[in-house]
């Protein structure tokens, strides 16, 4: 009997912190991995302490906001696996600038959309006929508590992070009868590089008081770890069942039930 192939998905943002335990969480249940990040050299460092398994993990550097570099390694993963099963979102960049929206620079927004909202939108409109032709698949975003709130100084992240939630709503809806899943993972604040640029804009002074308001805004009383995030968000792209699609699925220590 013919054992079956590894599954196969791409995650992006992939070299360090959330997207980084998103691959080491797949490749350890045996999947196939395409890991992309712009970063190439994290990312080298971060897939060469992976240990073998039965499936790949394969590097792609890329810029996630690039119709010819999506194009590019979503091609790559047919051409090493023949298609994928699913795609894990989770490239995204922070604030930059903390003011108030009529001091924002047009450029900061436009990459904002580029990178947090605009990537979303280009991995699935390639990786969506895949999934249909291999009969189905699944599809997870990265959002954050922003996606579905709001909070002052940060009114680009947030628009960018509204309407990734819009657009996967509504792939949801419009692939649901192909038997493709789309649903969006929801983090606050984590321990991460973009957590601690956070904590900084927040209290250029002193920032562990940015980490303590951070920190304060959930009912435990810390920010999240990148792991746990990951961990909802592989349990959507391969565990949840297959009649949950279109959700927003809150890793936020309660945060959101204020």
């Amino acid at each position: 009997m013919t054992e079956a192939a590894p599954r196969s998905y791409i995650v992006t943002g992939a070299a360090r912190g959330m997207g980084a335990a998103a691959v080491q969480l797949l490749h350890a249940r045996g999947f196939n991995v395409l890991a992309v990040d712009r970063e190439a050299e994290t990312l080298n460092t971060s897939l060469a302490g992976l240990s073998d398994g039965p499936g790949a993990a394969v590097g792609v550097a890329a810029d996630v906001s690039s119709d010819t570099d999506v194009q590019r390694f979503v091609s790559a993963a047919v051409d090493l696996w023949g298609g994928v099963d699913g795609i894990f979102n989770i490239a995204g960049i922070g604030v930059q600038h903390y003011v108030a929206l009529a001091e924002v620079d047009t450029r900061d927004y436009d990459e904002m959309m580029a990178v947090n909202t605009r990537s979303v939108f280009l991995s699935m409109k390639y990786v969506l006929p895949l999934l249909v032709a291999r009969g189905g698949g699944t599809i997870v975003n990265t959002a954050s508590h922003l996606g579905w709130h709001a909070a002052p100084t940060f009114s680009s992240y947030t628009a960018s992070k509204h309407a990734l939630i819009g657009l996967t709503k509504a792939v949801a809806l419009e692939y649901g009868a192909q038997n493709i899943r789309a649903n969006v993972v929801s983090p606050s604040a984590m321990d991460t590089r973009m957590g601690e640029e956070a904590a900084i804009g927040i209290n250029p002074a002193v920032p562990a008081l940015g980490w303590k308001l951070l920190a304060d805004q959930s009912a435990n009383g810390r920010v999240g770890r990148a792991e746990e995030t990951a961990a909802a968000g592989v349990w959507l792209l391969v565990d949840a069942p297959e009649h949950i699609s279109g959700i927003v699925l809150p890793v936020d220590g309660a945060q959101s039930a204020k």
